[in-house]
């Protein structure tokens, strides 16, 4: 097994494994190098849906998403993030990471690792960006981290009730059930999260699902989101990556955001499996 780092900011590749075969790999050595550099690729994997489950519970209990007609029809662990359509309808959540975010940060107990697996892509398009919170807080003025020490944010799954989001056009005609009906209560967490494995602390917002600061009027609390949404997408932070079928990739959502690129061709075709570990409450 060798770990290739694959920019500045953070990420990593891990080559000569298989990791639907466990006698092929060291889990614990695969545990401390995402830990390290928070965005692990494994290249060139065969997964079925079995393979994928079983190596992204070595990681913790899954859980089953929020959307629940995306999910895959045989595995309710995976979520479908894709662009195919059957019987005039899409399969997958084909709006997912259209804006920045650290997955389900919205539910009381975040997802912790989130695992995507590609098995058909675009010729152009369809990369994703992750962005190192541990990086953007250590970034911050001395001025705002003070300011931002015992402040919590407050998240939400509803579109709705964001301004910084809009709802997917395809989703116009179910938006309410979609985002208000099956969303869960807000969710309130320290802007400034400590890592429970690593102790290093992380700047815990995000424009996808952090709508307002607890005990702060929006006067206040808006332009004070929006200078650290802004702090935490600058490029010096930023890996940026370009998909090929047979990816495996696992990012730590305790210490990261992702954004999915877009920028494919109408009817084209991307097509990904994702598991979610279930995290624990954010301090």
């Amino acid at each position: 097994m060798r770990v290739n780092r694959l920019s500045d900011a953070l990420g990593a590749e891990v080559v000569g494994i298989d990791v639907s075969d466990p006698a092929t790999y060291d889990f614990d050595a695969v545990h401390r190098a995402w830990l390290a550099h928070q965005v692990l690729v494994f290249r060139d994997q065969s997964l079925a849906p079995e393979d994928h489950i079983a190596f992204s519970r070595r990681f913790g209990d899954l859980e089953v998403h929020l959307s629940a007609d995306h999910l895959h029809p045989e595995h309710s662990e995976i979520l479908l993030v894709s662009t195919r359509q059957e019987n005039g309808r899409y399969i997958g959540a084909v709006s997912a990471g259209d804006y920045w975010h650290s997955d389900l940060s919205c539910q009381r107990l975040p997802t912790s690792a989130s695992l995507l697996y590609a098995l058909e892509m675009p010729d152009v398009g369809g990369d994703t960006e992750w962005a190192d919170m541990y990086a953007a807080y250590e970034t911050l003025p001395a001025a705002t981290k003070a300011r931002i020490a015992d402040l919590k944010g407050v998240h939400t799954f509803n579109r709705m009730r964001n301004p910084r989001v809009h709802v997917p056009e395809v989703h116009n005609d179910d938006a309410k059930m979609r985002y208000g009906e099956r969303s869960p209560d807000d969710a309130i967490h320290p802007i400034i999260r400590t890592h429970p494995e690593t102790g290093r602390k992380a700047l815990y917002v995000s424009e996808r699902f952090t709508i307002g600061i607890e005990g702060m009027d929006d006067s206040e609390a808006q332009p004070l989101l929006d200078e650290l949404i802004a702090h935490q997408k600058r490029p010096e932070l930023i890996y940026h990556h370009k998909w090929t079928v047979g990816d495996l990739v696992i990012w730590d959502n305790r210490c990261t955001i992702h954004y999915a690129c877009r920028g494919f061709a109408p009817g084209a075709i991307r097509h990904l499996h994702r598991t979610s570990v279930i995290g624990d409450v954010p301090y």
